[in-house]
């Protein structure tokens, strides 16, 4: 079994918070936004942090179990939710994406990242959402994390909101996976930046994201 097929793959944060802005009107405006999107980007503290994933990532039902929870926590589960989105997206077109691309936790990385880089300049209003996390929220120190890292995390994200996403943005990975990990994940993204298939996945992701909402809500009992 290749060793990212025992993964959980998730998004980066740009792509992350583009999705919760492209959501929030139909599905959360009766939630407060900044505190939606803050929620929405909190869960990946976790590799930093070093905490386990079920502590931030909480599992939903629904998206109605999500739109009756508070601002903070329906961005907590809402990350988990288009985890979850992301997750299927991949299994249904492993055998086309992954023919021609490796399956391992580098290429896995590799996506997250090149996706942010395609998907940045396609939203306008970075400076209000990196304005966002020069706030923290009472809700975010009730996870056991240490106050001072969460204060990195919210400017780092501030930072690497506000300007569009480069190769040198992989070095914020050294903070939770080893150098050599870090070292091809770099290679990758040389690499494969400019493969039409992978481009078309990570971005169709983002433009399809109704539509596979539709599908999930669908397809529940």
């Amino acid at each position: 079994m290749p060793e990212a097929s025992k993964m959980v793959s998730m998004p980066w944060p740009a792509t992350h918070l583009m999705i919760a802005e492209k959501s929030f009107q139909q599905y959360f405006s009766h939630l407060d936004r900044k505190a939606f999107l803050i929620g929405t980007a909190f869960p990946d503290i976790r590799y930093p942090a070093g905490t386990p994933r079920d502590r931030t990532h909480l599992q939903t039902e629904s998206l109605s179990a999500i739109q009756s929870q508070s601002s903070f926590k329906a961005g907590l589960s809402f990350h988990n939710f288009v985890d979850e989105l992301w997750n299927q997206r991949m299994r249904d077109n492993h055998q086309t994406l992954f023919s021609e691309i490796p399956h391992n936790r580098a290429m896995i990385h590799t996506m997250k990242i090149l996706q942010d880089g395609l998907l940045y300049h396609q939203f306008h209003q970075w400076d209000r959402i990196s304005q966002y996390f020069t706030t923290i929220l009472p809700e975010e120190n009730r996870f056991g994390i240490d106050p001072s890292l969460i204060t990195h995390w919210h400017r780092m994200l501030s930072f690497y909101l506000s300007k569009p996403p480069n190769i040198n943005d992989i070095d914020m990975l050294k903070l939770s996976l080893p150098e050599d990990l870090v070292r091809k994940i770099r290679v990758y993204y040389q690499t494969y930046q400019e493969d039409q298939t992978l481009i078309s996945f990570l971005v169709n992701f983002y433009y399809q994201f109704e539509g596979l909402i539709e599908d999930f809500s669908s397809n529940r009992p």
